[in-house]
């Protein structure tokens, strides 16, 4: 077993990792929660391969109801969010019971916003099921939902009681959603751990190992900085550009953020930051796991990123790369933008 301990001020918690690890969720869960009953939100999918055997073992102590949403993007937005909300409160939930984000990460944005919403806030347990979610989104507390063609537009921070990551789960995904994931994996690698991209360029088993290394770049910022504010925003690299890419043509958001990655390294490269080498060793990378390449002119992209949530106030925070394993943020007044046309 590997674990992670984010030992924030207000909100400390630990990531669990192992092989497994699912099928004991319930020894985990009592450590954190003592009240009777907890409601599973998973989606149409995920529901077939593991809500029945986590009921099974939660059962052991609590009462466990379940909601369950269309698999897909679309479930992350304002008719998903009431959907759930109605559907809790059909079941009676009150104010201090637990919410189990159980698969990807549109289920982890997606529940951890109603916690963070209903009744003023509920605690919610992250139990990740796609590499995506495994690598990403299921700590930090970020959580949302997306409107009027803006991604995770609206949302709220809301740190989870505890989370659980079972790589075993990884084995009934399908291939593409495995190479949608490895997108977040190699992002960690490029902008905090140079370890971690060498093992990807010899295209290492993902196994607890692999994982470990990856969560431990986003835990280490995330500690530095729980709120966005600051220093984590680096977290960002490939999503700038990745969020509009995503939205304008539908794609899952790993392959969105590998074209995103390439964009902003061209952009690095141009400015006089990025090494030239750099991305060719990534493009390598993205090829081996699967993940599109296709070179997208991010001069055509640039005014678009006004709208991007690392907008402050007029000025876009852009993340490039000025070596391997260190990434650095480099603000851009809109009024500029056209200049750099």
């Amino acid at each position: 077993m590997k674990t992670i301990n984010l030992n924030l001020k207000n909100n400390p918690y630990n990531v669990y990792i192992e092989a497994g690890i699912l099928n004991n969720a319930c020894a985990y869960i009592e450590k954190v929660y003592t009240n009777k009953k907890i409601y599973i939100i998973t989606d149409s999918n995920v529901s077939k391969y593991y809500l029945e055997s986590l009921e099974k073992n939660l059962s052991q102590k609590y009462i466990v109801k379940h909601v369950i949403v269309e698999a897909g993007e679309s479930s992350k937005s304002f008719l998903g969010y009431q959907e759930v909300l109605k559907e809790l409160i059909n079941l009676d939930i009150r104010r201090g019971e637990l919410l189990v984000a159980l698969g990807g990460g549109v289920i982890g944005d997606l529940t951890g916003f109603v916690a963070s919403s209903i009744y003023r806030g509920v605690p919610f347990v992250q139990i990740p099921t796609s590499l995506l979610a495994q690598m990403d989104s299921s700590i930090g507390g970020k959580t949302g939902i997306d409107f009027m063609d803006r991604k995770n537009i609206v949302g709220a921070f809301k740190q989870p009681l505890l989370v659980l990551i079972d790589p075993n789960t990884l084995d009934t995904l399908p291939s593409e959603e495995v190479s949608n994931g490895m997108a977040e994996l190699i992002k960690h690698g490029i902008i905090g751990n140079a370890k971690l991209y060498k093992l990807l360029l010899d295209k290492h088993k993902i196994d607890e190992d692999i994982i470990y290394e990856s969560l431990s770049v986003k835990a280490r910022v995330v500690l530095e900085d729980e709120f966005d504010t600051g220093n984590r925003m680096i977290l960002n690299f490939g999503h700038t550009f990745g969020h509009i890419i995503e939205l304008e043509r539908g794609i899952r958001h790993g392959e969105a953020v590998a074209l995103g990655m390439l964009m902003a390294l061209e952009f690095g490269i141009d400015l006089g930051i990025t090494p030239n080498s750099l991305y060719e060793d990534t493009k390598n990378i993205l090829i081996s796991y699967g993940l599109p390449t296709t070179h997208i002119d991010y001069k055509k992209y640039l005014e678009k990123t006004i709208y991007d949530k690392k907008n402050l106030a007029g000025t876009i925070n852009f993340i490039l790369i000025d070596k391997l394993g260190h990434a650095l943020i480099y603000p851009i007044n809109e009024s500029n933008l056209k200049g750099l046309k």
